[in-house]
């Protein structure tokens, strides 16, 4: 199945983790500047979602990802590293994603995630 380019629309995916800003301090959440990604976000559902995540299904969304070097690097990052992601689906780039990734499927020609409300 391939992913219609009509559907796709661009959406902000940041980093967690320590970071330093650039007058020398650390903090830790959510980096400043995240990476675009072209992807369809839709409502979660299904029977196996559901006996998943049970009634966390309410405030979850599913994102379809194009197949590209950074969404590769991201399901390689997450499933080996625990390195965590957060989406910015009804927010600014400047503020903290709305969304986290809960976890990344590889598909036929594209990547699929489970995004669940912060």
């Amino acid at each position: 199945m391939r992913l219609r380019q009509r559907d796709l629309k661009e959406y902000i995916v940041k980093k967690h983790g320590s970071f330093k800003e650039p007058d020398g301090t650390k903090f830790t959440g959510y980096e400043q500047e995240g990476q675009i990604v072209k992807a369809k976000i839709q409502p979660a559902g299904g029977k196996n979602l559901s006996e998943m995540y049970g009634l966390r299904l309410a405030n979850m969304q599913t994102m379809l990802m194009e197949d590209s070097v950074l969404a590769r690097e991201m399901d390689i990052q997450f499933n080996s590293e625990k390195q965590q992601y957060g989406v910015c689906v009804y927010r600014n780039a400047e503020q903290d994603p709305d969304f986290k990734i809960v976890a990344i499927r590889p598909w036929n020609s594209h990547l699929v995630a489970d995004l669940e409300r912060r």
